[in-house]
């Protein structure tokens, strides 16, 4: 088995197919694992829980997401499910998710093998199946002849290489991308800066000083507390690390202006990638729509439950959110995870078979692990049958 993408869901797929007894080679772009839950500077993991009226003990989902939780809450006990509006998330330590999936991998090292800098270049197929993929790392340049190919890239690498039916949404349609920055030096802690940040700059943009898209800007305190984190939007045109690292600072230079909080604080860290909210998405058997979403839909074939709600950032009018009925969730069917064209292409994570508006919900974190899980069973499903 190959599993491409050593992300949230890549690394549960991996470890899933690897304890079933399946010789599986992983590939990650990265040194790494965790993805953008570790490049992305996030700090909460989304989509773990019913958004119902009682704090959740459990995730939503059983089987190895739940491993990933406990461990997490062993190494910080400090760090518990929290509400946030109306959601729950886990806040979690970045160090702390990559040490517990480097310890899920090392578990399964006689079935697992792991090459980090490597990317697939290539892919070949015959007979409507991935018969090569040919992938360039330290190890040099070399085919893996895989009997199922599993694509958690995010980015939909493998999907667009074997020329699989997919989607993929216009720049004017894109929703807005994401980039984080840390600041230290607070002067104490303002319990409003969240609804502040945003206030000052709408001001900011009515008065011709900022782009549209930075007024869209968030900031949420964290545990330190002199720190902060700043998440701002990027248009899916102005895709480029150097400017939003340009961005981060137009919005810090003006909030040190204008609220006395931010004065005399200093950006410390930033993502080192942009937070693609989406991009490629396979055509599968299946493609989850918003209506099946919005109406908390089971399918025969459910696979993953989610309760997240649709959370899309249009270019224009920033964060848009629709909600599930309270104490409600749907199901994604395993459908949604199967290529329509290519027999032994799985998938999981952010490139799964799902409408534009419902990729808004299934995409978070808490999601995609549960995801890259059954992708993981379903590939060894097809392999032993």
């Amino acid at each position: 088995m190959l599993v491409v993408g050593s992300g949230v869901a890549g690394t549960i797929a991996a470890v899933s197919v690897a304890r079933k007894g399946v010789h599986t080679i992983l590939i990650e772009r990265n040194n790494f694992p965790g993805g953008t839950a570790v490049t992305g500077l996030h700090c909460f993991i989304c989509g773990l829980y019913v958004n119902d009226t009682n704090m959740p003990k459990n995730p939503i989902n059983k089987g190895i997401v739940r491993e990933v939780c406990s461990q997490l809450k062993a190494l910080a006990p400090e760090k518990k499910v929290m509400r946030i509006g109306k959601v729950y998330v886990l806040p979690y330590s970045r160090q702390d998710l990559v040490s517990v999936f480097r310890s899920l991998i090392k578990k399964e090292k006689q079935d697992l093998e792991v090459l980090y800098n490597t990317q697939a270049v290539s892919v070949r197929t015959e007979q409507n199946t991935i018969a090569a993929v040919r992938v360039r790392g330290p190890k040099g340049v070399f085919n893996i002849m895989p009997r199922a190919v599993i694509d958690c890239s995010g980015h939909g690498v493998i999907i667009r290489l074997s020329g699989t039916k997919h989607q993929v949404s216009s720049l004017q349609q894109r929703q807005l991308a994401g980039y984080i920055f840390r600041v230290k030096g607070l002067k104490g802690r303002d319990n409003m800066a969240a609804v502040k940040v945003p206030y000052y700059l709408a001001q900011a943009y009515a008065e011709k000083k900022i782009p549209l898209y930075l007024k869209f800007t968030t900031f949420t305190p964290v545990d330190n507390i002199d720190e902060g984190l700043f998440k701002i939007s990027i248009p899916p045109a102005r895709d480029s690390i150097q400017l939003a690292k340009k961005d981060a600072l137009v919005v810090h230079r003006y909030l040190c202006k204008v609220m006395p909080l931010f004065r005399d604080s200093y950006i410390f860290d930033t993502s080192s990638e942009l937070l693609v909210r989406e991009g490629t998405r396979l055509c599968g058997e299946y493609t989850l729509s918003a209506n099946d979403v919005i109406n908390a839909r089971k399918f025969p074939d459910g696979t993953v439950k989610n309760a997240w709600p649709i959370e899309l950032w249009d270019q224009k009018k920033g964060p848009q959110y629709r909600y599930l009925d309270h104490g409600d969730y749907y199901e994604i069917p395993v459908r949604c995870l199967k290529s329509s064209e290519i027999s032994n292409l799985f998938c999981a994570g952010r490139c799964i078979s799902v409408s534009q508006e419902a990729l808004g919900s299934t995409r978070v974190m808490g999601t995609c692990m549960s995801l890259g899980e059954r992708a993981g069973c379903e590939a060894v499903r097809m392999v032993n049958g």
